[in-house]
This record gives structure tokens, sequence and C-alpha cells, in this order.
């Protein structure tokens, strides 16, 4: 927890800082706001598992301690960011924002799976409730009566919750009713289990998702890599062209989601031409290229996650995969292994970087934007290449310093998309100022990726053979 108020506090007064000059405190608002709602939505749901898990095993007085560690750190997490504002005013307005962004993580984890579902077509009503009921923004003096009745209701709301689950009776822990952190913990202890929990799940799945059907007409002891890719699985694993087709539809599925909830929230009055201009517009670039790094970073660390998983379970399946025919006629087994690891996700990401500049250059966004694509995706190969070396090599990131960098990357792919384009509303002197900032990130990046690599690649270089298992570092 230290440590999370510590990077809240520097994030707020980088904020204030390089923020708005006529409402400096908005950004530091907008940023606060993102790390507590994460904050409360992933950490402080916790205390409440925990609570559960006592009360099977009949270990008393533990509710009691969770109960009262909420309101100390809603003063940790809220209170103490408040107080870096009273210099600058509008205590109340940054106060209530982070209230109503706590609020609503935590109480969406709460919820019932159902519930949870219809909470996240809130934000395409927001845009036209916002505009039939006139709601005035943070910088509005009008906004602090209607937000401060906003975030009481919301704070009611938590607390009558999550008396329902603390006192209440037996709290399903499986289906639609069950709140949506039980599911998510759950979804988590799955992928961290043995290979028989894989199998019970396969076989759970609908039959409509074995439209993914692998490609194994190139399996054999002269393609070697083929058939260590059908082994690793996942993203790895060769597709046939149907099954290729039906992940470009749930992707472009995906993708309409969002964008739909995008422009739900910004256009919802407008007509299908207009939603068209503005996709095809550089406006319509913020999205496009925010979702461009958002890709990115997720095409590697499903590659990461897959690798870490495999590495990490303590039995005889992975050495065994040092056996499979021909794969020690391909030279350096070491070699082949990172090359196996590394092709498709590269390919993919040259594939996505393509795309990116191509609908970049056809809007005349500027040579920054344009250069922010390739450099997008060059961290995450590099991510990808240093964890691959670092889980081969024995030494991966702890769980605690892997989210810690997944997180850092994410908030600067998100500014590197987003910020280019908005320089030029921009004073100079502020895009220089930002621009150096973010020039001192992606340098910090690139060291740390370069130790992690290092170090990965010397454990490499000692292992008798890379099909080791790490085991668990949390």
């Amino acid at each position: 927890m230290a440590i999370v108020l510590a990077l809240l506090v520097v994030a707020d007064v980088l904020a204030l800082i390089y923020g708005h000059a006529a409402h400096p405190w908005i950004l530091s608002a907008i940023l606060l706001g993102i790390g507590d709602g994460l904050c409360w939505t992933v950490l402080m749901p916790n205390g409440l598992l925990l609570v559960l898990d006592a009360r099977r095993l009949g270990l008393p007085g533990i509710r009691h301690d969770v109960v009262w560690s909420l309101p100390l750190y809603a003063v940790l997490s809220i209170g103490v960011p408040m107080l870096l504002q009273l210099p600058h005013g509008h205590v109340l307005g940054f106060g209530i924002v982070q209230v109503l962004v706590a609020t609503i993580g935590a109480l969406y984890m709460l919820l019932p799976a159902y519930l949870g579902l219809a909470f996240c077509l809130l934000p395409v009503l927001a845009g036209p409730v916002t505009r039939m009921l006139v709601l005035p923004g943070p910088t509005d003096p009008r906004f602090a009566p209607w937000g401060a009745g906003a975030a009481l209701l919301l704070v009611l709301a938590v607390a009558w919750r999550l008396r329902q689950l603390l006192v209440g009776g037996v709290v399903p822990t499986r289906g639609m009713r069950a709140p949506n952190m039980i599911n998510l913990r759950r979804s988590l202890s799955m992928s961290r289990s043995d290979p028989r929990t894989n199998a019970s799940a396969l076989r759970a799945r609908p039959d409509w998702l074995f439209a993914r059907r692998p490609d194994l007409r190139c399996v054999g002891p002269r393609a070697s890599i083929v058939s260590l890719r059908v082994a690793l699985g996942g993203i790895y694993l060769p597709r046939t062209i149907s099954s290729r087709f039906f992940d470009l539809i749930l992707a472009a599925l995906i993708l309409a989601f969002y964008g739909l909830l995008f422009f739900g929230i910004t256009h919802f009055d407008a007509t299908a031409e207009q939603w068209v201009q503005y996709v095809f517009s550089r406006r319509g670039f913020l999205f496009a290229g925010w979702i461009y790094a958002v890709f990115c970073l997720v095409l590697v660390l499903l590659a990461v996650e897959l690798l870490t998983l495999r590495w990490s379970r303590v039995n005889a399946e992975l050495p065994m995969l040092g056996l499979l025919p021909g794969l020690g006629q391909t030279g350096d087994i070491k070699r082949t292994l990172l090359r196996t690891a590394i092709k498709r996700p590269a390919s993919q990401l040259g594939l996505l970087c393509v795309v990116g500049l191509i609908v970049a250059a056809h809007l005349h966004v500027g040579p920054q934007v344009e250069l922010a694509m390739p450099l997008i995706a060059l961290a995450c190969l590099g991510y990808l290449v240093a964890s691959a070396l670092s889980i081969f090599g024995g030494h991966p990131l702890s769980g605690f310093g892997k989210n810690l960098l997944v997180i850092g990357m994410f908030m600067l792919l998100s500014l590197t998309a987003l910020l280019p384009m908005l320089w030029h509303d921009r004073a100079e002197l502020s895009a220089v100022r930002t621009g150096d900032t973010l020039g001192a990130a992606w340098f910090a990046l690139a060291l740390f990726l370069l130790w992690l690599g290092h170090r990965g690649w010397r454990g490499l270089r000692q292992r008798p053979h890379p099909f080791l298992p790490n085991g668990w570092r949390e």
C-alpha cells in the first residue's frame, strides 16, 4: 500500500506541473482517478475474499479487521492526494472525482456477474444522460452539489453490498449470481493450476469454440519449430484458414463493441454518416491510435503469460519438450526455442504496425504520430524478447514486478499514442516539457528491458537446456 500511495503522490505532483494552465487540477484528477479506480477495483476486494475464506475456515476476528481497514485505505488513497491540492484549491471537486471513480470500481467488483455485465454498458448511456439532464462537468461550479450527492449514493451502495456479503448467508461462488471478484479469482486460479484443470476447461467449452482448430499438416521431425509451436499451444498454435477467419471476426466484434462504447459517449446523437466521417478523421485517430497501442501490448502479454505458465509448472511435461523429434537437428536448441517464442508475435506486431502506418499516412496526422506507431511496436517486441529470455533463463519477474511493469508500459504506450495528436492544441513550451518527460520515461524503459534481457540471457547460457521449470515466483 505504501508503494501505491507513493506512486499516487508522484503522479499528483507531475500532473500539477504539466496540467492545464487554467485548470491544473484536472489532469491530476484524471491520473489519480485511474490509480484510485485500479486500487479499489483490484486490491481492495481482496479483503472481502479474505473474510470469505476465513469464514469457511472458522477463523474469528478477521472480518472486524478488514472492515476497519477500508476507511484507513480511503484516507491514504484519497485523503492524502487531496491534501496536495490545498495550495491550488478545488479540493472538493478533486475529492468528489476520486470518490466517484473508487466507488464505481469497488461496486462493480462486488455486484453479481449479471449486474456486472449491465454495468459495462453504462458508458453508452453516459453521453445521452449528461446531455438530457445537462449535468455540469468537474470544472463547473455547479458540479459540487450533484457530484457529492452521487458520491454519497455510491458509498452507501458499496456499504450496503459489503454488509450483505459479510453479514448475510452463503455467498454464491459460481454462476451469474456470484460477485465479479469471485469469478475473477476463479479464472486466475484456473490459469495457474495443473494441466488437469486445462483439460476440464476444454471439456466445458461450448461447441462453437472448437471452430478454432489447429493446423497439424506440417508437424513432424522435419518441422521441429512447428512441432514446438503445437506443444506450446495458445497464441503459438498453428491454425487453419477457417480458424484464423474466426479469430479475425472475434477481434472485429470486440473492436466494434468498444468503438460503440466510445462513440456512444462522445457522439450519441450523430448519424451513421457522421460516425463514419468521424472514424476516418484526425480526431477519430485518437481512438484508433490508443486501440493500436492496446492491441500491441495485449498481443505480447498473451505470449508472455503463456510462456510463464508453461515454465512455472513443476512436472514432466516441460522437460519432455526437449525430446521432440528433430529438435536437436536444428542447431542450438536454445536459439530454436527463442526463435519459436519471438517469431510469430513479432510478425503479428509488424502487421499491426504496417496497418497503423497506412492509416496514419492516409489521414496526414503528422510525422510525430507516424513515428509513434513503430516505436510502440518496438517497445512491445522488446518486452517480449526480454521476458522470454528471463523466463527461459530461470530469472522471471515476480508477480508484483511484472504487474508494475505492465501498468507502466500501458500508461507509457497510451501517452505515446495520444500526446502527439494533442500537442498541436497546446503551447509550444508545454509540448516540449511533456516531450522531455516522455523521452525520459522511454529511456528508463529501454534500460530496464536491456537489464532484464541481459540477466535472462546470462542465465540461459548457464542452463544445460532451456526446458527446465522455474517454479512460481510471487
